[in-house]
């Protein structure tokens, strides 16, 4: 029986990348006289840990309007919302993003059920609640503000019965 050994490049390759943020998910909340705050909804593989990597904020700072600056701060928003973070920009340039001590907290679980039948089901997409099919979680209808507006339009999905 021969021994397997992990060779060190393999393990580089096996690493995992922190994806990056979409400057089209950052919002400006409010711009004052010495920074500017802003909420940021990340992509769905984003994980808490990520916030430590500087490079995920490339596209932001790639000539975006609102690309980071220097004490500027931040509310960031996890994908599917288990979690939020709170952090000051350290250092920022046209690269990178440097964030001082994010603070994360962790969202409770949801209590209420989201609709669902036997063919679809109401889901959170990032945006807003959409209506997907179950079978190969294909989105049926736009993202809506709320999951009462999504279960509505799941109904519409079937057809009316004729009297």
């Amino acid at each position: 029986m021969t021994k397997t050994s992990l060779d060190v490049a393999d393990l580089k390759t096996a690493a995992r990348t922190a994806p990056e943020i979409d400057p089209a998910r950052v919002m400006l909340q409010s711009s004052g006289q010495c920074w500017r705050e802003y909420m940021v909804r990340v992509p769905a593989d984003f994980v808490a840990d990520d916030l430590k990597e500087p490079g995920v904020w490339r596209k932001l700072q790639n000539g975006s309007r609102n690309a980071l600056r220097k004490f500027d701060r931040l509310f960031i928003v996890a994908y599917d919302e288990t979690w939020v973070a709170e952090a000051i920009v350290a250092s920022a340039d046209m690269k990178s993003v440097v964030l001082a001590k994010p603070r994360v907290t962790t969202m409770p679980t949801r209590f209420d059920k989201l609709f669902e039948d036997d063919k679809y089901r109401v889901a959170w997409n990032g945006f807003g609640y959409i209506v997907e099919r179950k079978s190969d979680g294909h989105p049926m209808t736009q993202a809506t503000a709320n999951a009462e507006l999504a279960t509505r339009l799941l109904a519409n999905l079937y057809p009316a019965r004729v009297a």
